[in-house]
């Protein structure tokens, strides 16, 4: 009887043979037959730290999509172009330049290209984009200058309006314009088409009508004015509307040249003098040799 106890309370081994080539052996202990078995301290950590990270990369996710769909919306909704400010238009209105430089109300903002303004407003050869200022989230200010006719020029028959700068505003084969703004005579042209710079063999020439031209409107003086004679740039000539012959010479001091002739043609007026030549050249000592 104690005999089986004590062989109840032992290990008991058995050992199995199958098909004469594996054998198979086991133990087991009575008393921890019904224990449950608990996993590892170092396993139970990692999968811990791995319900870790899956949480945060979850909150992560969740996080940056939120944010990527607060940005479309903060673009679609905010950054909105909503007003353009057009600065230095005089005869032409503000819409009609913000039609020329391709801005469409709603657009979103930072699609605005200045090049692309540049170039648009370039295509219309009267508008001179002076500068352009993006101001978010919504306005566009665009600083612009218009170009005038101030002067006449003819060529193989054909009369071409200059602005300030040489460029060909017009150009026509009748005579309306002639005797409406100051014939331009001595230009060594190469080429003339609308809508481009005039060429002409000789810069200084342009240099010197551009100076002069811009001091005669400065001082209001355009108009009295007949004809610039630029056959030589170092000694100009200027024919008033009176007949009188001006001597202008180089095209430096033009400020105080132009203020001589106009003070010594008040004189002349009052003198009834309608031919002769009047040297300004020395603004300080102006000369008048009539033609009698």
């Amino acid at each position: 009887m104690t005999d089986r106890r004590k062989g109840s309370n032992q290990n008991t081994r058995e050992e199995f043979q199958a098909y004469n080539q594996y054998g198979y052996s086991y133990s087991h202990d009575e008393q921890n037959s019904g224990a449950v078995q608990t996993p590892a301290p170092a396993e139970a950590a990692k999968k811990a730290r791995s319900r870790r990270s899956g949480g945060v990369f979850f909150r992560v996710f969740v996080f940056l999509t939120l944010l990527t769909v607060g940005i479309v919306v903060v673009l679609q909704t905010v950054f909105r172009l909503e007003a353009v400010c057009v600065i230095g238009h005089e005869t032409r209105t503000a819409q009609e330049i913000i039609n020329l430089s391709g801005l469409s109300y709603g657009q979103n903002i930072f699609s605005i290209s200045t090049d692309d303004v540049r170039a648009n407003l370039e295509k219309d050869h009267t508008i001179i984009l002076k500068d352009i200022q993006i101001k978010h989230p919504n306005l566009v200010y665009l600083q612009v200058e218009e170009r005038y006719p101030v002067a006449l020029m003819q060529w193989l028959g054909v009369h071409y309006v200059l602005d300030k700068d040489g460029l060909v505003m017009e150009e026509s084969t009748g005579t309306e314009l002639i005797g409406t703004m100051p014939l331009v005579t001595g230009f060594r042209v190469s080429n003339a088409h609308k809508g481009q710079f005039l060429t002409v063999k000789s810069q200084l020439q342009l240099e010197a009508y551009s100076r002069l031209i811009q001091e005669l409107n400065l001082q209001n003086y355009a108009k009295q004015v007949t004809e610039i004679r630029l056959n030589n740039p170092d000694n100009i000539y200027l024919v008033t509307s009176e007949g009188i012959s001006v001597r202008v010479g180089k095209p430096e001091d033009l400020k105080r040249k132009i203020q001589a002739v106009r003070t010594a043609m008040s004189y002349l007026r009052a003198l009834d003098e309608d031919a002769g030549v009047l040297d300004v050249n020395e603004p300080t000592d102006v000369k008048y040799r009539p033609d009698n």
